[in-house]
């Protein structure tokens, strides 16, 4: 049976951990056929023992790795964990992706991993917006300007951002492919090469940023350039985001959602909503409306009606 690794950076922090929880419980409550599911976390930042064993005692399945110390010291504490994603992935699997700790599976996607498998293609959702850039330069002069000296081949400006507003000028619309990195697919014969494209790239495109904290999804995009790697813009039921813009454009794609991004958080804490039976239930009635209320159904069908973890949880709600 073919396996499949998801790569989860996260903190320490018990609010964080949580949502891994979460995502760990909606992945075995998925109905898997052909694919044998497992789960790497990647910890930095604030570092508490208590707090890991706590999730390690409740997820026996998922291995969890720390990063280094010195590895958060020298580079923003996020990057640490997502930098040590790629470099200690399991080398058996597969398929490998790239998961933020805010996503929430509540549907099989086992086709993309065929897909991807098959035709030796990283995929993923087009990213909503193009990477800010300093006032009077364009999306795609911040693009030029970001890989020049560091990729070979050219950008191929094929694709277009998914939320981007259909009324701006086309050098805003225009985009390689550059997908939100909540989701990312990535064949094994080409995940070393990638892997190691982007390790290499990410410290030097945050120093050509106008906002570093892109750093990351602007390296994986620069890797696929740079090893040449096949790729595929994936619909966006595979990374749908709690964005209203999403479902007034695609929403089509929500009838059959895949997984979700619960990235926005307008109408309730993203951080906090599995960290305690007590924000559970808080966000289980809270009043919210249009995609975050379509969200908020799937979490009751896949999750369930009170929290399946975390009862005995350090120090109560945080």
């Amino acid at each position: 049976m073919p396996k499949v690794a998801f790569l989860i950076p996260a903190d320490g922090s018990h609010a964080f951990l949580s949502q891994v929880a979460a995502f760990t419980t909606a992945c075995r409550n998925l109905n898997w056929q052909e694919w044998e599911p497992e789960i790497l976390v990647c910890v930095g930042g604030s570092l508490d023992s208590n707090v890991i064993e706590f999730w390690r005692r409740d997820f026996p399945e998922v291995t969890f790795v720390l990063a280094p110390r010195s590895q958060s010291e020298k580079t923003p504490v996020f990057y640490a964990q997502i930098d040590g994603s790629f470099r200690w992935a399991p080398i058996d699997a597969d398929v490998l992706v790239r998961m933020d700790a805010d996503t929430l599976p509540v549907g099989g996607f086992e086709d993309v991993l065929e897909y991807v498998a098959k035709i030796n293609a990283i995929a993923g959702v087009m990213a909503h917006l193009p990477f800010p850039v300093p006032p009077g330069m364009t999306a795609l002069q911040g693009w030029l300007s970001v890989a020049d000296g560091l990729v070979t081949r050219p950008l191929d400006f094929r694709q277009s951002y998914s939320l981007v507003e259909s009324t701006a000028m086309k050098e805003n619309t225009i985009a390689p492919f550059y997908v939100n990195d909540g989701a990312v697919f990535i064949p094994r014969p080409i995940f070393h090469e990638f892997a190691n494209a982007y390790l290499d790239l990410r410290p030097k495109v945050i120093e050509r940023l106008f906002e570093p904290y892109y750093a990351g999804q602007v390296a994986l995009a620069l890797a696929v350039t740079r090893i040449g790697a096949r790729s595929c813009a994936l619909p966006m039921r595979y990374n749908f985001p709690n964005d209203e813009r999403a479902i007034i454009r695609f929403p089509e794609e929500l009838d059959n959602v895949k997984i979700f991004h619960y990235l926005r958080t307008h109408e309730f804490e993203r951080k906090t909503i599995f960290s305690h039976e007590d924000r559970y239930q808080e966000f289980l009635h809270s009043t919210v409306s249009g995609v975050n209320k379509i969200f908020q159904e799937h979490v009751r069908r896949v999750i369930g009606p009170t929290l399946p973890f975390g009862q005995d949880c350090l120090g109560g709600p945080p």
